[in-house]
Formats: C-alpha cells, sequence, structure tokens
C-alpha cells in the first residue's frame, strides 16, 4: 500500500493549497488507509495517526507512550474537542495488540477513531462523548510482535507467531502481580520496573501518569469480556474464581459489553466456548499471573501505584481467530461499534467530585475516598479530582487524607441511566478541616482558579516569568528535547563566541551527543590558579528540573557578563562547565507529569547510569561500563574539577557523601573525611534555595509525603545507600567535591511550573558556584628552576583524604573556616609543612616551593632518607582490633610485621608512597595506599572484612546447600523406615470376611483350631477397637505351618 506521507510533526507539506483543497486531499489519503479494513504495519499505521491529526487538529492528538524494543513507537492517540482537560472531564482508554498476533482490537482502534472524528458535530451521541471524555487509544502495544505475525494464523501457537515481543516476552505476564509478586515493605520504583521489558515500562508510566478512570485491553483468541481478577492465590489453572471488591462494578461492565454484542452474548461463538451470557471471570478461565488489569486496579497493593492508579479495566476478546483474513474486518466493526461506544460511556457511571482544603479552598492531594462494606478505595490527583465507578444503590462514603480530619457523607444515593447517552455521574464537593497542626498542609497545592488543565497547570501564586532581573531577553519556560537543546547550546555559543566553547564529551547509546558548554572570560583553556566547576544535569532521563534549570542559566551568566559585576567576577575566575543531559535517550522516552521513577530514567540500554560507575564499598563488582558512565568518567578524570553537583529530582533535599556504607543498611549515616565541608556546601544550598531547609519536600505533592529532612540536607547513605553512584566516584578518584541535589517531588514536571522552579533555584546556584573560591588554593613550585610541580600531593593534617596539583603546578583546596597544618609532597622532593588561617572569605593562597633531597642550603646539607615509622591499626568494619594480622609492604618484600594483641603495628620506613597487603586469619585480604612525608609519623587505620565463606562457599549458599542435603537426607529416611515398616506384614495374609460372618462369633474353623488370639494384638496400635482387629483379620503362615 502507498501512501501519501506528511511530515510527522505535524507540519503539512500542502501549503500553497486552500484549505478545503488541503482537507480533501487529507480525506482521500486517509480513505486510502482503509479506515481499520485494512491491515496497516507500523509504518502506515505511523502516517495513518498523524494524517488524522492534520485533518483534525482541533479533536486529535497524536503521542507516544514510548518505544519498543526494536525501537518502533508506541503511538497513542488522544481525542477530545478541548486541548486543555477541564475540570472534572474523566479520561478513557483502550489498549490494543498487547499480542502482536492478536490484531482485530488494533484494527477496531482504528475505526472507532475515524468514527469518532469524521462524526464529531454531525451525530449528537458521538459528540457527546468526545465533549465529556478525554479517550486515548493505544493502537498497539507491541508492533514489534505485530511486524513477524502471519495473516491468517487464528491460533497463534507457533514459536515465532508475533505474540511476545522481540525478546521472547509475553507482555501480558510482564506486569507486577498481587499474588505472584507480593510487597515486602517499601518498594521502590527500581524494584518493580526492572528486568521488565521496555513495553512494559512505557506502559506502566503512562497508567500511573494519567488519572485514567476506565478502560479495556482489547484481545484475541475467544470471544467474551472477561473481568478480574485474572489470578487466584493457587494460582490454579483453570475453575476458580477470584472476585475483586468491585466484584459488582465489574461483571457489570462486562456484561454490559457482551449483552450490546450480537454473538458475545450467547458465549458459544468459538470451539469449546461455553460462558454464560458471554463474559467470565479471569481466574476461573484461566489463571494469568501478571496481568495488565491487576497493574491498573490492584497497583494499590504497591504504595506509590495505589496513589495514582485509580483505573478499572476488563479484557475483551473480540475474535476466535486471531489474525483474521482483512475480508472479516468490516463484520468485526457491525460486531463491536455499538458495544465499544456503550462502554466508554459508562465512565460516567458513580460518582465523581473534588476534595479541598476548608480553610484554604485548595485542592486536596491524595486524598482517598471510600465506600462503606467496599475494600478498594481511589484517590485525588493533584487537582483534588476523584472518579468512582459505583453500580446503583445508597452508599456511606467517608474521605480521608493525611494531616485532614476524616468526613463520611451518608446516604449518598447513585442512579446511573440506563444509557448514560447524556448522563454524567453524580457530582459531590467535600471540604476537610485540617488538623490543628497541619493548618498549611496544603500550601504547595493549586488553587481550582488557577487550574484549566493537567498539561498546564499553573504555581500556586503568580510569577513574572520574564524575570527581568536575571535575562535581557526573556526566557522561554518550555521543555526541551534533544533537537531543542541543541539547538539552544549552539545558539549562545555562536552568539557569545569569547565566553563560550561548546564540546562533547562523547555519545549516548543512541548517537546523542552529550554536551558541554564552557563558559569562561578565556574558553578553551586551563587558566594557572583558576578553578574548574561543573555542573551535571539529567543523569536520570526523566528527572528533568535541572536540565531545564541549566539552560537559563547559561542566559543569565552570558547576559549580564557586562550588566552583573557579582557574574562576571564568577564567570573571569571560574572555569564553568554545563553539562544539561547526561542521559539524552532516557530523557526522549520520558513523560511530561510523571511522578515517579519509571519510563525514561535508564539509558537506552535499560541501565542506571547513577549505579554504573566504580565504587569504593563494592571494589570487587564487576560493571559493565555504559557508554555515557564511560565518557563522564574520562571528563571527570581530564579536568582539575574542584566542585561540582549533580541535579536530580524526586525529593527537594541536597545530599552529600557518602552514598554506601560497609553495613550495606539504608539510614546508616556514612562520614566521609570532609564531612565538615560537605555539610556546608549542602546547607549552603539549602538556605539559598526558597523551601528546601523547611525539611518537608514533598508536602501534597509527588514523592514520599511523610519524608523529613532537618534543614533540608541528608547524608546519603543516611537516606538510603546506593553503590555506583557518580557522587562518590567524583570525591574518591578526583580533586573534586561533588553533592547531589534533588530539585522537586514531581520528576517530570509540567512546563507551566518551571518558572517556580527557576525562581526557587535562581539564587542557590549562583551561591553554590561561589564555593569554588573558597578554602586554600596556591603553586607548588620547583625551588632549581622555579617550574611548576604536577600532581605533587596536598595533605591536610587531621583529614584523610589529599588531593592533587594540576599541570600547571596550581591546586585548590575546599576547606570551612578553621587553622590547619598543610604538607606538600612529590617525588623526588622534600616535603614541606605550612600552617595557614582560612576564613569565610575567598580562598587563602598558599604557594609552596619543594627542594629536592640533595639540593644544599647555604652549606649545609639536607638529611637524606630519614627513617621514620608508620603505625597503624587493624580492625574489624565494627573497630574491634585485629591481632595476629601480617602486614605486607608490596614495595618492599623484606618489610613484613604483625599487629598485636591490640591490633597495632609500626613499620619504620624513609618518605614515599606505599601499599600494605593485609592478610589475618577469618578475614578478606585487603590492600590499603599509605603516603608517609619526613618529617611527620604516619598513621593509618586498615578495616578488614570478616570472611563468612565456608568451604569456599558464601555462608548463605553453604548454609542453603547443607541445608537442603540435610532435609533430602531425613526424607531419604523416612522413605526406608516406611519401607521396611511395610515389610513387617509380608508374612500376613488378608481375607475378605463373608457377609453372614459375625464380628464377635469366630465361624472361622482355623480360628476355632489353630489361632492363637495373642497373635492378633499388634503390640504397635494405637487402638484397642475390636473392629479394626477383627477386620484386619490376620494369620500368621509362619505360625499355621508350625
Amino acid at each position: 500500500m502507498s501512501l501519501i506521507f506528511y511530515n510527522v510533526n505535524g507540519s503539512s507539506l500542502m501549503k500553497d493549497l486552500s484549505l478545503e483543497a488541503e482537507q480533501k486531499q487529507l480525506d482521500d489519503a486517509i480513505n486510502k488507509t482503509g479506515l481499520g479494513f485494512e491491515y496497516l504495519n507500523y509504518e502506515n499505521l505511523t502516517k495513518f495517526v498523524h494524517l488524522l491529526e492534520l485533518r483534525f487538529p482541533g479533536l486529535v492528538k497524536v503521542y507516544s507512550v514510548g518505544t519498543s524494543l526494536e525501537k518502533r513507537e508506541l503511538w497513542a492517540m488522544k481525542i477530545t474537542n478541548t486541548h486543555k482537560r477541564p475540570l472534572g472531564k474523566p479520561m478513557f482508554k483502550y489498549v490494543a495488540n498487547m499480542h502482536g498476533d492478536e490484531t482485530v482490537g488494533r484494527q477496531m482502534l482504528i475505526r472507532l477513531a475515524w468514527h469518532l472524528v469524521s462524526n464529531y458535530d454531525k451525530n449528537t451521541r458521538i459528540t457527546h462523548i468526545v465533549d465529556t471524555i478525554e479517550t486515548h487509544l493505544l493502537f498497539s502495544m507491541n508492533p514489534d510482535g505485530f511486524e513477524r505475525a502471519k495473516l491468517g494464523d487464528c491460533d497463534g501457537i507457533s514459536k515465532n507467531s508475533g505474540r511476545e515481543n522481540s525478546n521472547g516476552v509475553d507482555l501480558n505476564r510482564d506486569f507486577p502481580d498481587q499474588f505472584s509478586d507480593p510487597p515486602k515493605g517499601s518498594v521502590s520504583v527500581d524494584e518493580v520496573a526492572r528486568g521488565r521489558q521496555p513495553e512494559t515500562v512505557a506502559v506502566m508510566a503512562w497508567i500511573v501518569s494519567n488519572p485514567f478512570v476506565l478502560s479495556a485491553n482489547l484481545h484475541g483468541g475467544s470471544v467474551v469480556a472477561s473481568y478480574p481478577f485474572d489470578s487466584s492465590p493457587s494460582h490454579k489453572e483453570t475453575g476458580e474464581i477470584s472476585l475483586s471488591p468491585d466484584n459488582n462494578v465489574f461483571t457489570h461492565l462486562a456484561s454490559l459489553y457482551a449483552s450490546h454484542h450480537e454473538t458475545m452474548k450467547t458465549g458459544q461463538v468459538c470451539k469449546d466456548d461455553d460462558f454464560i451470557n458471554g463474559t467470565t471471570n479471569g481466574a476461573f478461565w484461566f489463571d494469568v499471573p501478571d496481568e495488565n488489569i491487576l497493574l491498573t486496579l490492584l497497583f494499590y497493593l504497591f504504595r506509590w501505584y495505589y496513589v495514582w492508579s485509580n483505573c478499572y479495566e476488563i479484557t475483551l476478546e473480540l475474535s476466535c481467530c486471531k489474525y483474521p483474513p482483512a475480508s472479516q474486518l468490516p463484520s468485526e466493526w457491525n460486531l463491536n461499534q455499538e458495544s465499544l461506544l456503550t462502554f466508554m460511556e459508562q465512565t460516567h457511571m458513580g460518582i465523581k467530585g473534588l476534595i479541598k482544603n476548608a480553610v484554604t479552598n485548595k485542592p486536596v492531594e491524595r486524598a482517598f475516598v471510600k465506600i462503606q462494606g467496599i475494600d478498594h478505595n481511589v484517590t485525588t490527583n493533584a487537582r483534588g479530582e476523584f472518579w468512582r465507578l459505583a453500580v446503583d444503590g445508597i452508599y456511606n462514603i467517608t474521605v480521608e487524607a493525611y494531616g485532614y480530619q476524616p468526613k463520611t457523607l451518608t446516604g449518598i444515593e447513585i442512579r446511573n441511566d440506563q444509557n448514560l447517552v447524556n448522563n454524567s455521574a453524580k457530582w459531590i464537593k467535600v471540604e476537610l478541616e485540617p488538623t490543628s497542626n497541619n493548618a498549611d498542609v496544603s500550601a504547595n497545592s493549586v488553587v481550582e482558579s488557577d487550574i484549566v488543565d493537567i498539561d498546564s497547570r499553573r504555581p500556586s501564586k503568580p510569577i513574572n516569568s520574564t524575570f527581568p532581573e536575571d535575562f535581557v531577553t526573556p526566557y522561554r519556560f518550555v521543555h526541551h528535547n534533544y533537537t531543542e537543546m541543541t539547538k539552544f547550546l549552539h545558539h549562545f555559543a555562536y552568539k557569545y563566541p569569547t565566553l563560550t566553547r561548546l564540546y562533547s564529551i562523547g555519545k549516548s547509546v543512541e548517537g546523542r551527543e552529550l554536551w558541554v558548554l564552557e563558559i569562561t572570560d578565556n574558553p578553551g583553556v586551563h587558566e594557572p590558579g583558576e578553578p574548574e566547576f561543573k555542573y551535571i544535569a539529567n543523569i536520570h532521563g526523566n528527572e528533568v528540573v535541572g536540565k531545564e534549570l541549566m539552560l537559563p542559566l547559561i542566559q543569565k551568566l552570558l547576559e549580564n557578563y557586562e550588566k552583573d559585576p557579582k557574574i562576571k567576577n564568577l564567570v573571569d575566575n571560574i572555569r564553568i562547565h554545563i553539562l544539561p543531559s547526561l542521559n539524552p535517550d532516557g530523557y526522549e522516552r520520558s513523560i511530561e507529569g510523571d511522578c515517579e521513577s519509571l519510563q525514561g530514567r535508564e539509558n537506552a540500554n535499560q541501565q542506571d547510569l547513577n549505579r554504573n560507575f566504580p565504587d569504593q564499598f563494592k571494589p570487587f563488582v564487576k560493571v559493565h561500563y555504559q557508554p555515557e558512565t564511560e565518557a563522564v568518567m574520562h571528563w571527570i578524570q581530564s579536568y582539575p574539577f574542584v566542585l561540582s553537583a549533580s541535579l536530580h529530582g524526586g525529593s527537594l533535599v541536597a545530599n552529600y557523601p557518602y552514598d554506601g556504607n560497609l553495613e550495606e543498611k539504608d539510614h546508616v549515616y556514612s562520614k566521609s573525611p570532609d564531612d565538615d565541608v560537605f555539610k556546608h556546601l549542602a546547607l549552603l544550598y539549602s538556605y539559598k534555595h526558597k523551601t528546601m531547609s523547611d525539611g518537608h519536600p514533598c508536602k501534597g505533592q509527588c514523592g514520599p509525603a511523610l519524608e523529613f529532612f532537618e534543614n533540608g540536607v541528608t547524608n546519603g547513605a543516611s537516606w538510603y545507600i546506593l553503590y555506583g553512584g557518580m557522587q562518590d566516584f567524583n570525591y574518591i578518584t578526583t580533586n573534586c567535591f561533588e553533592i547531589t541535589l534533588e530539585l522537586g517531588c514531581q520528576k517530570f514536571p509540567y512546563a507551566s511550573d518551571l518558572p517556580r522552579y527557576w525562581d526557587d533555584n535562581r539564587v542557590a546556584l549562583i551561591a553554590f558556584m561561589e564555593e569554588v573560591l573558597r578554602g586554600i588554593k596556591g603553586f607548588v613550585i620547583d625551588s632549581d628552576s622555579a617550574k611548576p610541580i604536577p600532581k605533587a600531593t596536598i595533605h591536610i593534617e587531621g583529614i584523610n583524604h589529599d588531593v592533587k596539583s594540576a599541570e600547571d603546578g596550581d591546586y585548590w583546596r575546599l576547606l570551612t573556616p578553621g587553622h590547619y597544618t598543610i604538607t606538600v609532597s612529590a617525588d623526588g622532593y622534600e616535603s614541606k609543612s605550612v600552617s595557614v588561617d582560612v576564613s569565610e572569605g575567598w580562598a587563602s593562597v598558599v604557594n609552596v616551593t619543594l627542594t629536592k633531597p640533595n639540593h644544599k642550603v647555604k652549606g649545609k646539607p639536607l638529611p637524606i632518607n630519614l627513617s621514620k615509622e608508620v603505625f597503624g591499626k587493624t580492625v574489624d568494619t565494627s573497630g574491634n582490633p585485629i591481632s595476629g594480622a601480617l602486614i605486607k609492604v608490596l614495595n618492599d618484600e623484606s618489610k613484613v610485621v604483625m599487629s598485636n594483641d591490640d591490633g597495632k603495628f609500626k613499620i619504620p620506613y624513609s618518605e614515599g608512597s606505599y601499599t600494605f597487603l593485609v592478610e589475618a586469619p577469618g578475614y578478606f585480604n585487603t590492600t590499603k595506599l599509605v603516603v608517609f612525608r619526613n618529617g611527620q609519623n604516619s598513621e593509618v587505620i586498615i578495616d578488614l572484612i570478616r570472611d563468612n565463606r565456608i568451604f569456599g562457599f558464601p555462608r548463605s549458599v553453604f548454609v542453603i546447600v547443607c541445608g537442603s542435603f540435610i532435609l533430602s537426607l531425613l526424607i531419604t529416611i523416612m522413605c526406608a523406615y516406611n519401607f521396611a515398616l511395610s515389610k513387617k506384614y509380608d508374612k500376613y495374609k488378608f481375607q475378605r470376611l463373608g457377609e453372614s460372618t459375625s464380628l464377635f462369633d469366630d465361624d472361622d474353623s482355623g480360628f476355632k483350631n489353630g489361632a492363637d488370639a495373642r497373635e492378633f494384638i499388634d503390640a504397635t496400635s494405637e487402638t484397642d477397637s475390636e473392629d479394626e482387629l477383627y477386620n484386619v483379620h490376620l494369620w500368621k503362615e509362619k505360625d499355621r505351618a508350625s
């Protein structure tokens, strides 16, 4: 099939035509698609949806939910008469082609889309649906599978039928399941998404990011309407009914669809079908763990899904043949058209409403709306809206929210119009009274008068978004995709060539450049004595606030260079590097409005880049470094960076090292040697930010509602542990001090909220950069040649973290105010120690001249190879001393000592750097680098980790293996015992008693004449029942023979 192609960005190629002529050509092109009655491959489906958007721009918006494994877009279409969803207008969705070879639903949605838009303003019913419901159609969740499916394949039983995605995974078995995946404690987003297919993750994010009310998933292979639950606790294959709390609602929805379907309602359309009235409980039909239905209804088992997903979904099996010939499609449309429309209208059944704060009149987000007697709640969205499907009846409804007094409404009567054509759900409005200590619980919520649409929420207070004090040219606060971001950076690099340099540090998995814009008065050159600073944003693709703050920061720095002395001082005295997006591939998959870490968080290889760096606590873990990680590691180690911040989202807090700990436990403080400096940096940003220091980051917004951070800062591991993070990597391997800034509870906020984020951070971003100019700085110089000494070590007494001088001999060392002793050393030079006072102002200058050991001063030779001692102590991870540890110096194998009973040891040595190998029975071997300087005794604490392995196996593995062996042995013994016991009766024979035999009159002559009554007594029997004794009727053959 050949189709006229139109730009998928929405621009028409027929600009010279009149509107009428253009519409006619669009109609002709759309008609050529078959309007659902001809199968469209992925390319032609893409053309169809964009043609429809071009033809009906006032009704249709095409967007992608995500991408498949083979990089095909998961196209969705929004059909509504308003660009911005009015308050109270519900959202509905149909999802098709989850199994690539089940194609009828895909074609029905193509036809339905055309039917809705072409009949708008012509058909009263269609117009009402479009006016009162925001409809979303996901045509194909598995486009890769569809491309492999075979026309005419009715059973789909072949290996390459197209049912699964490109990884061979059944997407309808890839979702979290209430019975198979029970949550234990707090389930993180990473844990839920990890290991699932990209199509699954995309749809999961789509579901939780939108307040869908009602949905159906269109399948094939039978003709029936199936309702939850689709799995049961026992996972019995068939025949076990598993009812949901809302069984009355679901059976109504399924029965309604089937009753309007001419053949489905018979229940016997396909071979072996026998469904009462064409409906079935999912688990009763066959058990399906990990079903999408469970995702939409049962996310209450996962805390964050429960909050956001209130959607009711059923499964519709539409045809006996999974991939029937195209000639069958018109009849399928005739069978399903009325049912599809009627089902959509059920979005209006039940109740809907708005929950507000009685004091501030602001919406209350995450309020629970409960119906007495039904164990399933719905929650309000950010606008305070809720929808609750319910059948006819009189209900008592309770509304609860954190920080508010609950309110119960009694005797609420629901009467649903049978047709629901001109009906809408019953509307209620509830005002909740805040508890006395939570009067400001909604302080950050939006007010109803501000609400136009969930896609375009305005901030709670008016903001002059032009920020005349920051920008000469008004900045346009919008989200920038990769192409737009690239254009922005190139524009400012071209406009300010004497202040900028645009360069790339590498490419992403999908080949996107990792752009960095350098801003300084002499770009492209490291000026000796000038510190280097960097901001890195968007390491998680769906955490976008940092990225959208870097662009206005760039504009502010450049436009105000000649106007603002403070900005000029920064640009003249700091070499600033800004990397707006480290994960551009992930960003392109992210969804505006998404709260949680699902779609787009990872890179294109489904790897979390902030778990992909070397880690001091996991030195032996093998890591496959991603292209983005390798690029940024090389960049970090190639420039003498002094200070940095990594910009994230999901909370509001300044987080500092370390992120990991030896205990591998959350909420255990992991202190770095420069803990005071890091706390100062974090506190500075927090206090300069408008709200971060409040410590309650997510009041009434996305993110954990009960989190609290004192003064808005936290140690990384004290919050939660992570390994392989970029923050710790900077500090451990380079001179750079980096903190992590979580900039907001919503990871991908709406564009209309971006001015608020800029207003909150604009002062803090500048203030943090100024900190690179504090502490101490200077040059390390050779006394003979006056040349700089690179890689000299700058050591601060009492702080076990050194920095190195750069190639020009310059160094910078961040310190808090105080008195310090500094020792500078370099290979081939004598160390030198000086004292310095550090103030709260600009950095103290400490230039150090080093002398070679054979250099003579005033005719007196300096001592050479002064022998000193390294003092140390070997301890376990709890700080307990380890005696008998063997300490070897790898540089000099002749030096071997053993720790005493207190774990202490000492080694005499001259100046230099040495690597110790420490061995102790029952502990893992470890190495430690020690730098020893003349004139100073070095002290070192060496931590050893206990070796819990047994026979070379980790303790846990050994216990499991041994336990399994012992259990198997016990079972074998029991079987052998039972077998031996059964042999006891081999010498007996059993005889059935005749009908006339009396149990108490021994009519057997053999018993009378030859039996000894004692022979019938079983000493091991636990019963004295005569019935048992005489029914068994045992005879001992050997006794009778004798």
